[in-house]
């Protein structure tokens, strides 16, 4: 099993009623998979069922164990949370425009 890293853009499903002022975020999601399209497909279930959907992949990365030491603080944050739960994520969100209300 091989740590992923996929940074996203996402906007929420009209269901989402948590997000009514949210016009959509970026997320970083980091998954421990046997391979790229595994993780990715996790990564598409992952957002789906937290009532998002993804608009663009920005970055996909199988993350070098020797890279594993000089990750920014956050980015360690998560990839620790990956390896006890395989999946987890941050979301940066934006909200809507005035008029998008």
């Amino acid at each position: 099993m091989n740590p992923y890293m996929f940074v996203i853009d996402i906007v929420p499903m009209p269901d989402n009623n948590k997000c009514d002022d949210i016009a959509g975020a970026k997320a970083h999601i980091w998954v421990i998979s046997k391979d790229r399209e595994s993780a990715k497909l996790r990564v598409i279930n992952y957002i789906e069922k937290h009532l998002w959907s993804v608009t663009n992949f920005e970055y996909e990365f199988e993350i070098q164990q020797e890279l594993i030491p000089s990750l920014h603080a956050d980015e360690a944050r998560l990839y620790e949370s990956a390896l006890r739960l395989g999946i987890a994520a941050d979301y940066v969100a934006f909200p809507k425009k005035p008029a998008e209300k």
